[in-house]
């Protein structure tokens, strides 16, 4: 893995603190993107993304992959850990 995860976020998505709370108690470094803030609407118009939380997978030639479903997102970061 080429750098952090980055994960996107709106302010009142119940999902998107589930998923942060899931990602710091399991001591995973990530770089939260607000989709309202510069980093995450780099993020919203280079991939096209439209759902949050969304997370972004660095890939080695600095690429992201990303995973917008809820479950999908809990799934992978369970096999981190």
């Amino acid at each position: 893995m080429n750098g952090n995860l980055k994960l996107l976020t709106t302010y009142h998505c119940a999902k998107c603190k589930q998923i942060k709370k899931i990602m710091d108690l399991a001591g995973i470094n990530y770089d939260e993107c607000p989709a309202d803030d510069k980093s995450g609407i780099e993020l919203v118009v280079k991939y096209r993304v439209m759902t949050a939380p969304t997370l972004f997978i660095p890939e080695a030639d600095g690429e992201y992959t990303f995973i917008s479903n809820y479950d999908e997102i809990v799934d992978y970061l369970n096999d981190m850990m």
